[in-house]
């Protein structure tokens, strides 16, 4: 499964009104999300896309594109079933 940032872009903005403007490319830090909202773009992501991800990965990631390459590194390293 191939995860793009559009991808991660959209799962966060589908769920976050107040990020339904974030691109792919926007800074986190830019956009003024705070460690709440970092939390709950954590649990989005970790169940639309079922691998944990947590809120200091994503503050680390820094921006959805980034994330969607952490998701998909996540998911490579998930044992084939």
């Amino acid at each position: 499964m191939e995860i793009t940032a559009l991808d991660v872009a959209e799962a966060i903005r589908s769920t976050m009104d107040e990020l339904s403007h974030m691109g792919p490319d926007d800074s986190f830090a830019d956009l003024d999300i705070d460690s709440l909202s970092l939390v709950e773009a954590a649990v989005i992501l970790s169940n639309k896309f079922g691998v944990h991800v947590d809120e200091f990965e994503l503050a680390d990631a820094g921006n959805a594109r980034a994330a969607a390459v952490l998701v998909a590194e996540k998911l490579a390293l998930q044992p084939a079933f």
